[in-house]
C-alpha cells in the first residue's frame, strides 16, 4: 500500500500546564524521566502543573514541546505505519527528525536544551504576527523600515505572516501594517527575534553542537522548514538544523509541497492543534487528524 500520510510536529509556543496529562501513567512517561535527568528539573511535573512562567523559558518550553510530542508519537505512532514524509514547524523539525530515525531521543533532548539556551541568551527584539495582509506586502513593508531591523520570519498561511526584529523595527512595522490595512498586528510571546539574521550569533554557536552529532540514516524523508526541500542525507540535516535559526519558516509552502507529493492526510502530533488550522487556510484538499492523546 502506498502511504499518502504526512506527520507534522509543532514548535515552541504551544506549551501550557496540563499539556502532558494524557501521557501520565502510560509507558511513554519514561521519556519525561529521561529528559528530566538532562535538564536537571522535573519536566513531567512542569508539563502537568507548571508554573507557566517556567514553561515559557526557552529551554524548558522547547523541551516540554519536544518531549510531549515524542511521547504522543510513541503512544500513537502505530496508527500510521507507513508515513510518507515528516515535517516540523521550527522546533518541531527536531521532533520530525527523531521520528524519522535520524536523531535519537537522548540526542534530541540535548539539542533542544542547547538550542533553548542559545535562544534564551538573545537580548532585545521579538516577533509580531501580521494578520490580513499577503506575505508579499508584509515583506515589502519590511524594506520600508529605515530605523531598526525587521524581516519576515514565518509564512504560515494566506494572511498570516510572522516578522522578527528589534524593538524599533517592530514598532515601525506595526504602524506600517496597520496603515496598509492589516486586520490585526499581534505581539507574540517570543523572547527574541527568532528565524532572522539577528539570530546569527546563536546559529554559529549551535553549529558546534550540531556538527558533533552522529546521525543515523533517515528511515523517512523530512521536509525542510523552507517548505520545499526533502531532507534525506545527513549533511543536509545538519545544515538545516543550523540554518533554520536564521531563516523563515515557510509552512504555507510546505502544505503546497505535500499536495504535490500526493499527500492526502496531514496528522498533527501535538497536545494542542496549531498546524491544522493554518493548513486548512492553505488547502481544502487534505484530511486532517489531530494526535493529542
Amino acid at each position: 500500500m502506498t502511504s499518502r500520510t504526512a506527520v507534522a510536529f509543532p514548535g515552541q509556543g504551544i506549551q501550557f500546564p496540563g499539556m502532558a496529562a494524557q501521557i501520565k501513567n502510560t509507558p511513554a512517561w519514561e521519556l519525561f524521566s529521561e529528559a528530566s535527568a538532562v535538564l536537571d528539573c522535573d519536566l513531567g511535573q512542569l508539563c502537568l502543573s507548571g508554573p507557566a512562567e517556567q514553561l515559557h523559558h526557552p529551554v524548558y518550553g522547547q523541551a516540554a514541546v519536544y518531549v510531549t510530542c515524542l511521547a504522543l508519537w510513541q503512544l500513537h505512532g502505530q496508527r500510521f505505519p507507513a508515513v510518507k514524509v515528516f515535517l516540523g514547524h521550527s522546533l518541531g523539525l527536531i521532533a520530525a527528525l527523531t521520528a524519522a530515525g535520524a536523531i535519537s531521543f537522548p540526542q534530541g533532548v540535548q539539542l533542544v536544551k542547547r538550542r533553548g539556551e542559545l535562544m534564551g541568551e538573545m537580548r532585545g527584539g521579538g516577533m509580531l504576527a501580521v494578520l490580513g495582509l499577503r506575505t508579499g506586502i508584509v515583506r515589502q513593508l519590511c524594506t520600508q523600515v529605515e530605523d531598526g531591523f525587521v524581516a519576515v520570519a514565518g509564512e504560515n498561511s494566506p494572511g498570516h505572516t510572522v516578522v522578527s526584529g528589534d524593538g524599533q523595527g517592530l514598532q515601525r512595522l506595526a504602524v506600517l501594517a496597520q496603515e496598509r490595512g492589516a486586520k490585526r498586528v499581534v505581539a507574540l510571546k517570543a523572547p527574541g527575534p527568532f528565524h532572522s539574521e539577528l539570530m546569527r550569533p546563536a546559529a554559529e554557536r549551535f553549529a558546534e553542537a550540531v556538527e558533533a552529532l552522529e546521525l543515523n540514516d533517515l528511515r523517512t524523508p523530512v521536509l525542510s522548514c523552507d517548505g520545499q526541500t526533502l531532507l534525506q542525507e545527513q549533511d543536509e540535516v545538519k545544515r538545516e538544523l543550523v540554518n533554520q535559526l536564521t531563516r523563515p519558516v515557510r509552512f504555507r509552502d510546505a502544505v503546497h509541497t505535500l499536495a504535490a507529493l500526493g499527500i492526502e492526510e496531514l496528522a498533527e502530533v501535538s497536545p494542542l492543534s496549531v498546524l491544522i488550522p493554518m493548513a486548512r487556510r492553505c488547502t481544502r484538499n487534505l484530511k486532517f487528524t489531530l494526535v493529542s492523546g
